[in-house]
């Protein structure tokens, strides 16, 4: 008598169908969220006494947290068997690009913007390009910047390119070699969030090292053993 185990059950019953229109917007939802959850408390004042910074810190962690979770798509679809797992990989690395583009905006208009003096902006464009001469004197002096706007910058291609059209466009292999750019952002990203932070021990460059390494394991095991010629294979047998 065969027995499921918990996990062998909800991948038996879960159908295709099942995980497009039940399961994936749960967590779409679950995925939003974190940035619900700031808005509520921006607008209800529960954020510290510079609820800016915290609207840039927590849009940062979350861009890193969905890196993560997305790299480890894969070694968890390994490890576990549930090859479903593959159809929530897209969706976590748009919501990773996502939250990035909160934590820049949010850098841009909270800290940028607002360092333009009042008497120093006469128009729009005046304030918007002043704020971009600060993002660039940014990232010129302070090296963590420059790896952030790096690890963003990565993600930009990898979000233009996520669709089933481009996909076929590119061609499997191309759009592969493209979507491989996921890893040196999540490290850049990881470089990013910890290089300020010397006091504190990196958990998720822990957790990045750990599916790297994963990731390499399964590489190398599934080299092709290395072919003899027939000297070789005669010298084995005698």
């Amino acid at each position: 008598m065969n027995v499921l185990t918990p996990l062998a059950l909800v991948r038996h019953r879960l159908s295709d169908r099942a995980v497009r229109f039940r399961v994936k917007p749960v967590v779409f939802a679950v995925s939003l969220g974190p940035a619900a959850l700031l808005c509520w408390e921006a607008l209800t004042h529960q954020l510290n006494v510079n609820p800016y910074n915290a609207i840039v810190r927590d849009t940062g962690y979350w861009s890193l947290r969905f890196l993560c979770v997305t790299i480890a798509i894969t070694p968890a679809r390994w490890l576990t068997g549930w090859h479903q797992l593959v159809k929530f990989r897209r969706m976590m690395g748009l919501f990773a690009f996502f939250y990035g583009t909160l934590h820049f905006a949010a850098y841009f208009v909270f800290d940028c913007i607002a360092s333009v003096g009042a008497s120093a902006r006469p128009t729009l464009f005046d304030t918007v390009a002043r704020a971009f001469g600060i993002v660039g004197a940014d990232v010129e002096e302070r090296f963590f910047f420059a790896i952030g706007f790096a690890a963003w910058a990565l993600l930009m291609p990898l979000a233009t390119t996520s669709t089933t059209g481009m996909i076929v466009r590119l061609g499997g292999r191309r759009w592969q070699a493209v979507h491989r750019l996921v890893y040196p952002a999540a490290i850049a990203s990881v470089v990013h969030t910890y290089w300020p932070l010397t006091l504190r021990v990196p958990r998720y460059g822990a957790i990045l090292g750990v599916v790297l390494l994963l990731r390499l394991a399964r590489a190398y095991a599934r080299q092709p053993a290395p072919r003899h010629d027939a000297r070789n294979l005669n010298e084995q047998m005698t």
